[in-house]
């Protein structure tokens, strides 16, 4: 081949090995130093499990933990950072100083370490006080209370943060009202909310992120996707294009309007024939047209194989992903909690969205293995988060190979942490928090075997990885 062309054959030197939490699911402190009441703190208090009061105490811990990402190698950690701790009410006239000075002191700490501070604004936290005043999300109003907090975050922590995410999986959260704190009896009603939500997130963003361009040129901020990749039952017709429909209103929605900063047509027609009408403002289009991200963070976590049902589905809302039926590919390793071992999903997935954005840049911002993890004489063995890391690993370089410019890989997560839904059962973490959903135990904290393997991948920039390895 001509030398005047190159392809990137591994890992740049400069990438990111790095790993990712959320606020509410790692800090605790949940009513400590000023901070507000969130949804997800009003959320976890009606669950059955441990709540966002203690979590694994990551608050009073920021030291020892940043100590263990270093030890581990960490290039960049991805993290969020909690609206009511900064705005108790989301629109105080003056922000939480002791709220400033925890994340300062956690940036600071990353930096001395020389770990890139990937910082998320909005991670399923809304706080409460803005539901009660006017509706939260489901409400414009939310639009100028989200562009103040994250003015007051890029005035804060501008200076040291370069890469920003703005609002993570959006698409759930308008398909989840609820985890927004939206609330309706009437059905048709709640979708109508919600899809008003999502119109105002990607207007709140679309400023925020002619914002960031203006006062920091050279950082980056963009959307966190939940990135579906599905897979028809069979080759049916009608089944593949459920298949694409599904990822286009959950994924490619949240990257279409991010990345060429209009609302798509399938979208369009979506609202059209559920009826539903947004509360649009003359100038939107304008608005979302003036800002634009600059890449892509994606949650990608398996495969996914679906059929038509006439079943609709108990946790979304009815129409972007009803009348279907998640089916278990038993050729596959599968967890407890339905995720699949499928590392060329994430090739493919990756080549399909360079596809769609040529060359744009992506960091992973999630990507893990859920297991019920035991500590045994301070050791916790866990060879399948291994093989699951190897595999998409190695599938990731292979997609760099490709041409996909990934810049970052993060796993999801650095700590096991608390899932609402599953509490500490359901851990992804790369150390071990010795609690369980009853006791706080001591909350030490135990590097698992995975912390090992991943801390050689950091070391050798991916050497160690091969494809032998996923074979066996």
């Amino acid at each position: 081949m001509d030398n005047q062309f190159h392809l990137q054959d591994d890992f740049p030197k400069n990438f990111l090995w790095g790993a990712s939490t959320s606020a509410f699911q790692v800090e605790g402190a949940a009513y400590e130093d000023g901070k507000g009441e969130s949804v997800a703190d009003l959320r976890s208090q009606n669950s059955k499990f441990l709540d966002t009061s203690v979590s694994v105490d990551h608050y009073h811990h920021v030291e020892e933990d940043v100590a263990l990402m270093a030890k581990l190698g960490l290039k960049s950690y991805r993290f969020s950072i909690s609206w009511s701790r900064i705005f108790p009410h989301g629109n105080d006239k003056e922000p939480n100083q002791k709220g400033i000075a925890f994340y300062n002191k956690l940036i600071n700490l990353l930096i001395k370490n020389q770990i890139e501070p990937i910082v998320t604004m909005f991670h399923f936290d809304c706080p409460i006080s803005l539901v009660k005043q006017y509706g939260g999300w489901a409400n414009r109003k939310v639009i100028n209370d989200f562009y103040n907090y994250a003015k007051t975050l890029f005035n804060e922590f501008g200076d040291r943060v370069k890469y920003w995410l703005t609002i993570n999986e959006q698409s759930l959260l308008a398909n989840v009202p609820e985890m927004n704190g939206i609330k309706d009896n009437d059905l048709r009603l709640l979708r109508e909310k919600g899809e008003n939500s999502n119109y105002n997130m990607f207007l709140a963003q679309a400023k925020v992120y002619r914002l960031c361009h203006d006062l920091f040129p050279d950082s980056m901020i963009g959307p966190a996707v939940s990135y579906m990749t599905n897979f028809p039952y069979d080759h049916t017709s009608k089944n593949a294009l459920k298949s694409k429909n599904m990822e286009d209103l959950i994924s490619f929605i949240d990257m279409d309007v991010a990345l060429r900063g209009e609302l798509p047509s399938y979208y369009l027609r979506y609202l059209e024939d559920s009826k539903i009408t947004l509360d649009y403002h003359e100038g939107d289009a304008d608005i979302l047209k003036n800002g634009r991200a600059n890449f892509l963070g994606l949650n990608w976590y398996s495969t996914s194989v679906f059929k038509l049902s006439n079943e609709e589905s108990p946790k979304m809302l009815a129409g972007v992903i009803s009348n279907v039926e998640k089916v278990t590919d038993d050729r596959l390793m599968n967890s407890e909690w339905d995720f699949s071992y499928d590392p060329v999903g994430l090739r493919f997935a990756l080549q399909k969205v360079n596809d769609r954005y040529p060359h744009i840049p992506i960091i992973i911002t999630e990507c893990g293995w859920p297991e019920r993890d035991q500590l045994e004489n301070g050791q916790v063995h866990d060879p399948k988060r291994i093989k699951y890391l190897n595999g998409h690993i190695f599938e990731l370089r292979e997609a760099i190979k490709d041409g996909v410019n990934v810049i970052s890989f993060n796993p999801w997560s650095f700590l096991d942490l608390l899932s609402v839904n599953d509490g500490m059962d359901k851990r992804y973490g790369l150390v071990y928090v010795n609690r369980n959903n009853q006791s706080m135990l001591d909350m030490k904290r135990y590097p698992k075997d995975s912390f090992y393997f991943y801390q050689k991948v950091i070391a050798t920039n991916g050497k160690n990885v091969t494809k032998m390895e996923i074979d066996e």
